[in-house]
């Protein structure tokens, strides 16, 4: 991808996700943790413009970001609606269908037209903010507003607009059980550019295209999906990263120093293994802890010289199945160290059930031997790359163990990669993973912090930009006729959901299954 131009860098930015980026803390209203916000502060740092989500029920929210001029547009949600829009289609449907299955996802209809009229607010407000800010590009975000790209499109014709799955896409054969899969997919090719994190997760949404809309006269043009109204959409492959700037700068202050030297004493004449995580079913915890069980039992001697420390930072507290998840590990965490714990020793497993700064993070990765990044799928996952920044910038020696089914193994060949599913295999490569020299972890966590340094957040961000308003642009092109067709369904001047654009000079209407009117 093309870099940004001066002109592109000071262009405003609309940002529409799911929550807004602001939580109260003990010095008033600050920055939310998460991968979503860190990925997106750049945007805020370095562009004017707005963010539109939801505000969480939560009142007396500032009118713009800390230390921003970045406004803040809140979305106030019912607790119906958030219980089936988001904790129901978006995170029991979507979510598990997304991320392969692994989970069996739910399908209910009240959550589809939850999830419909939510985003149907969503692309109201964002395309009200666009109204006040005519020259921004529009980047929607996440699989809670897949419908969002196209309702700005209705309003918007002409609008640049971005939509960036920060989660896998799955094959085609997966996506297709959910029963709205055309009305979502209608959704995302509103936009200019639809992006994903992989090569892989791309070529699966154009596949997905051509299977189940072969009847809407698109067609897939290598990387591109081409409408009947003549539009291309872009899809593009855009790896997320970090500021590997700021976690450099973590890993060399004196307040990193002095943890570690707390945390070097909790540890003393330990090999020190870590694992931190979102509590989240994706993410291969059980598993990584029955394989440490399994090398704590084949191994005797580890059990007083060897740690896990799980780093479990809480997520979906109200949902009954992360509930579950929670115990469940909290049972296997009592019952290894029950099981594994020496006569006067520390227990082997130790377990965090909270989240810790970006500073408190560093520490640990800076005293960790090993990493263990073991989910069953993920997008991407942006705690290794944390992990060899900070070990690189300390000259450090750790090994990082990455799973395969991660969208980081495409960019960290170097890492020791394992199959999560073989819970015995993967005891087996945390073994080979500690017998590596010194020498050989150094040489391998080289190349990984200079491929995370020279691909950070912020070129991430300047390509994501460019490649929007390069594709907006060759979409303002198309002549009158061919730019935007009218739905003759709908009499509107633009396709809605549901609808796909009647091909210029051909009429054509089709109502997608399991469309109905949006509710008033």
């Amino acid at each position: 991808m093309n870099g940004t131009s001066t002109e592109d860098q000071d262009r405003p930015v609309v940002a529409v996700a799911n929550r807004l980026p602001v939580h109260h803390g003990d010095n008033g209203w600050e920055l939310s943790p998460g991968g979503l916000v860190t990925a997106l502060r750049p945007v805020m740092a370095t562009h004017p413009g707005a963010w539109v989500g939801w505000d969480g029920g939560t009142k007396g929210l500032p009118p713009t970001l800390p230390d921003s001029g970045v406004r803040l547009v809140p979305i106030g949600l019912s607790a119906a609606q958030v219980r089936n829009y988001y904790h129901g289609f978006a995170n029991a449907t979507l979510w598990p269908l997304l991320h392969n299955a692994i989970e069996k996802p739910r399908f209910e209809r009240a959550w589809w037209y939850a999830y419909r009229d939510v985003n149907a607010i969503f692309g109201e407000r964002a395309a009200a903010a666009l109204d006040e800010q005519p020259d921004a590009i529009a980047w929607v975000h996440d699989y809670q507003l897949m419908l969002v790209p196209q309702l700005v499109r209705e309003r918007r014709g002409g609008q640049p607009t971005g939509f960036f799955l920060h989660v896998p896409w799955p094959s085609p054969d997966i996506f297709a059980r959910l029963p709205w899969r055309e009305q979502i997919l209608t959704g995302l090719l509103g936009a200019d550019v639809v992006a994903f994190h992989t090569d892989e997760y791309r070529a699966n949404f154009l596949r997905s295209c051509a299977r189940l809309l072969r009847d809407d006269d698109i067609e897939v043009r290598g990387d591109s999906v081409v409408l009947p109204d003549g539009r291309a959409v872009t899809t593009a492959t855009a790896p997320i990263s970090i500021d590997a700037a700021e976690f450099t700068q973590h890993a060399i202050e004196p307040e990193t120093d002095n943890d570690i030297r707390l945390l070097a004493e909790q540890f003393r004449d330990r090999t020190l293994l870590l694992g931190v995580d979102r509590l989240d079913y994706t993410k291969g915890i059980i598993e990584r802890l029955l394989a440490v069980e399994m090398l704590l039992e084949r191994n005797p001697g580890l059990r007083t010289s060897l740690s896990f420390l799980q780093i479990a930072v809480p997520s979906r507290d109200d949902v009954r199945e992360y509930r579950q998840l929670r115990s469940t590990v909290e049972q296997h965490v009592g019952r290894i160290n029950g099981l594994y714990t020496e006569p006067g020793s520390d227990v082997p497993v130790h377990y965090l059930y909270r989240g810790l700064s970006q500073q408190q993070l560093a520490a640990y990765y800076a005293l960790a031997d090993a990493l263990l990044v073991t989910p069953l799928i993920d997008g991407m996952n942006l705690v290794c790359k944390e992990y060899v920044t900070v070990q690189n910038a300390r000259g450090g020696s750790g090994v990082l163990l990455l799973s395969e089914f991660t969208g980081a193994a495409d960019e960290l060949p170097q890492a020791v990669h394992c199959n999560p599913f073989d819970v015995e295999g993967l005891s087996y490569r945390i073994e080979y993973a500690l017998g590596l020299t010194a020498d050989t972890r150094r040489a391998a966590i080289g190349p990984m912090a200079a491929h995370v340094r020279d691909h950070d957040v912020y070129r991430w961000v300047s390509d994501q930009l460019a490649e929007i308003t390069k594709a907006a642009a060759a979409v303002s092109r198309l002549p009158a006729d061919r730019a935007a067709s009218p739905c003759r369904a709908c009499g509107g001047g633009a396709p809605c959901p549901g609808h796909w654009p009647a091909a210029a000079g051909r009429p054509r209407a089709r109502r997608a299954p399991g469309w109905r009117t949006p509710r008033r």
